[in-house]
């Protein structure tokens, strides 16, 4: 008779088939692409609370780096420069001045009689001399023969010429400068280019206005296209600027290519990169030289009093306000202010 086994059974773990251990690595793959998609998003808006934060901040800039001086004397500079036509008038109403015939005039002495009198000796016993004359015309006017007379209610003494100002606009944008002096001393002689003219290029061109091209100031289509492409390459389709220094037009060339990009692209302006919705208006004071011969006069000690949110517009309105000709008649530094405001 054999015993019976009265141990409990054990029950061994059964291995892992094929089929779930391949489910279990698409859980893993799972797993680990959602981890590094949150920590992905994490790092995102990190980086964009930051930039937004640097957009939205007031910068408090204070002095500009530096005093920079501009020469802006060139070969075909006015030979004597004139103010400028479009200079606004001040209001003159209280800068009238007496005519000589409002003055009460003198009686005839010829008509009076032979017996009497001359009538300035009788006025002149009738009415003190230094009664000064009334505001509706009556009393005693002094003799200009005898003394000067002093100013009364009705002349007033000329003020001083109003200062200097110049205000325009250019496609769509303002400014004003004002010159601390008078029209006669300092002004804006002539302007080469806009200041827009100075803006930063676009990033991306579309290829349909680079490969339709037309001909301007008689360069070939096919010029036009090599004279984009120092600047910008062909990327999937678009004409994109190129990396670091090798995409960034020189000021100076920057309305030669400004001007291909509207005559001959026929790009809008409108469009440009630059141009963002609510833009501050730019504040820069600056100082005129006294002007040397023909070359005009020079400017000097650029300060930014108020900035735009875009240090390239900022670097382009100075750039394009030391390309303007100036007058400087007077002897001693002049200093004046520009507000260019943008079109929203």
């Amino acid at each position: 008779m054999t015993k019976k086994n009265d141990s409990p059974a054990v029950l061994l773990p059964a291995g892992i088939s094929p089929a779930g251990q391949a489910a279990r690595r698409r859980l893993d793959r799972i797993h680990m692409a959602k981890g590094i998609a949150v920590a992905l998003l994490f790092h995102l808006l990190i980086v964009l609370g930051f930039w937004l934060y640097d957009i939205l901040r007031i910068r408090d800039i204070g002095e500009w780096s530096g005093p920079v001086l501009v020469k802006i004397g060139v070969p075909d500079a006015p030979q004597s420069p004139l103010p400028d036509p479009g200079i606004l008038p001040e209001r003159i109403e209280d800068q009238a001045v007496v005519e000589p015939s409002q003055a009460p005039k003198e009686p005839d002495a010829e008509n009076a009689p032979s017996n009497s009198a001359p009538p300035k000796t009788e006025r002149a016993a009738d009415v003190p001399r230094n009664e000064p004359v009334k505001k509706d015309g009556t009393g005693t006017a002094p003799n200009a023969a005898e003394s000067t007379p002093a100013p009364s209610a009705n002349s007033s003494v000329p003020k001083q010429p109003p200062p200097a100002r110049v205000r325009g606009s250019e496609e769509g944008n303002n400014y004003l400068i004002d010159f601390e002096g008078s029209e006669d001393e300092v002004g804006r002689a002539g302007a080469y280019d806009y200041i827009t003219s100075y803006m930063p290029l676009p990033e991306v061109l579309p290829s349909g206005l680079v490969e339709g091209a037309s001909e301007y100031l008689k360069m070939s289509p096919e010029f036009i296209r090599s004279e984009i492409e120092v600047y910008w390459e062909k990327v999937y389709g678009e004409y994109v600027k190129k990396r670091g220094t090798s995409g960034v037009v020189p000021l100076a060339d920057r309305p030669y290519y400004w001007g291909i990009l509207a005559n001959s692209l026929r790009f809008n302006p409108a469009d440009a990169d630059w141009r963002t919705a609510g833009m501050r208006p730019v504040e820069i004071e600056f100082t005129v030289k006294p002007s040397k011969g023909s070359s005009g006069a020079e400017l000097d000690n650029f300060k930014f009093i108020r900035r735009s949110n875009n240090p390239s517009v900022d670097e382009a309105v100075v750039y394009g306000l030391s390309r303007w000709i100036y007058y400087n008649k007077s002897d001693r530094d002049v200093k004046a202010r520009i507000v260019y405001d943008f079109s929203d």
